[in-house]
């Protein structure tokens, strides 16, 4: 199983969590990290053991905040990204980097397209949950190289430059999506799921609903938290912050 994510020297410390994270499950080797400045490509190639690659679009070096400055040239990046890779494989998952693996996800992904089409049925994309709030999650995504999924993506290109136009700071790659969903607009049919929220969670089910914990979360993803110190603050709370930082006495 191939997982892509992408950060920038502002988001740095989120991916390395996330990365360390995916150390912990044994499966650092099956990531690509997309860098998007030379100081986060140089510290992740030299420290860790995932993929690494260099993806200058010409953004700021500093963390990206929802709705702020350049975040609609980042989240069409991540869309460039997940298409760059889909030219080589048949299926692979995209995650955000202000992710943490708590176990390795993958014979979860494939128990559950697999007990899906042994009920002939079959499914381009699997997103994470965004309950109760919106439907789908692109923060975490199984997608299949088909032309559906293809299609998927132009549209959005197609309506994240018109979002970009009219001056809108409430839809991105997220809303825009489950827009195209919603009112069903492609000409070729996408089927599509949802994971439960006992397998990956969202920040706000996670954190502001904390009785839902179950302890047995796969993925937990530190969404609906503005700010790198707020996520990472959280994270802390959680025991869910790998990195070990070094205390002055």
């Amino acid at each position: 199983m191939k997982y892509i994510t992408f950060t920038n020297n502002g988001s740095i410390r989120l991916c390395e969590n996330f990365l360390l994270s995916t150390r912990s499950v044994g499966i650092e080797e099956d990531i690509v990290v997309y860098c998007l400045d030379e100081e986060s490509y140089n510290r992740v190639r030299d420290n860790y053991k995932c993929e690494v690659k260099f993806f200058d679009i010409g953004v700021e070096k500093t963390f990206h905040e929802y709705g702020r400055n350049q975040f609609r040239r980042i989240t069409e990046a991540k869309v460039q990204i997940i298409l760059r890779e889909l030219q080589d494989d048949d299926s692979l998952v995209y995650t955000d980097c202000d992710v943490v693996f708590r176990e390795d996800p993958s014979e979860f992904i494939l128990d559950v397209d697999r007990e899906i089409k042994e009920n002939n049925k079959d499914i381009d994309i699997y997103f994470a949950s965004d309950e109760p709030f919106m439907h789908i999650c692109t923060g975490f995504m199984y997608l299949k190289n088909r032309e559906n999924v293809h299609e998927l993506f132009k549209k959005f290109f197609e309506l994240s430059t018109f979002y970009g136009r009219t001056g809108s700071d409430c839809m991105y790659d997220q809303e825009i999506t489950n827009q195209i969903l919603k009112e069903n607009s492609l000409k070729n049919n996408i089927t599509w799921a949802t994971y439960p929220t006992t397998f990956v969670k969202n920040g706000h089910l996670y954190w502001n609903e904390s009785h839902s914990r179950t302890g047995s979360e796969v993925v937990v993803h530190v969404n609906f938290t503005i700010g790198e110190e707020n996520k990472i603050n959280r994270l802390r709370e959680a025991n869910l912050w790998y990195i070990q930082e070094e205390v002055i006495t």
